[in-house]
């Protein structure tokens, strides 16, 4: 089975660091009450409550050179996750350039709701040097499956 602990270090990364920089407030983890009485646990929201955000560490394009339909419809769900909780700012926060550029065409052909926004955020490089090599594992495991 694949070892996610890079993924949530690189996700504490974000919340603790780069998030905290550019919205110049502390984040955490929390479980929100969602509008159709249900709730759901949000990778990021500002200690007033007014930036909620999920975090992505996934790249657009798999080992095996295709597109990550997969992790696209993650990316989905969480939209409609983000539009389902109250909160000024509604983010998408992402950690691959590949998937920056693939959610800005997504929105830009009018396939994302108008309150939702992505950011790419910068990941230091030694961090960024052990997500590739853990996605790169992942995907040999996944290989050696079939």
């Amino acid at each position: 089975m694949a070892d996610t602990r890079v993924q949530l270090e690189v996700e504490d990364w974000v919340r603790r660091n780069w998030m905290a920089s550019q919205f110049g407030m502390r984040f955490s983890r929390e479980r929100l009450p969602l509008r159709s009485g249900g709730v759901f646990d949000f990778d990021a929201v500002s200690e007033d409550r007014s930036t909620v955000a999920t975090i992505s560490t996934s790249g657009a394009i798999t080992s095996g050179g295709r597109h990550a339909v997969g992790k696209i419809l993650k990316l989905r769900s969480d939209m409609l996750f983000l539009t389902m909780v109250e909160a000024k700012r509604r983010v998408i926060v992402l950690t691959e350039r590949d998937m920056c550029d693939q959610c800005e065409k997504e929105a830009a052909g009018g396939r994302v709701p108008p309150e939702i926004e992505f950011v790419c955020a910068v990941v230091p490089e030694e961090l960024r040097a052990r997500l590739v090599s853990a996605r790169l594992k992942a995907s040999g495991e996944f290989d050696a499956r079939k």
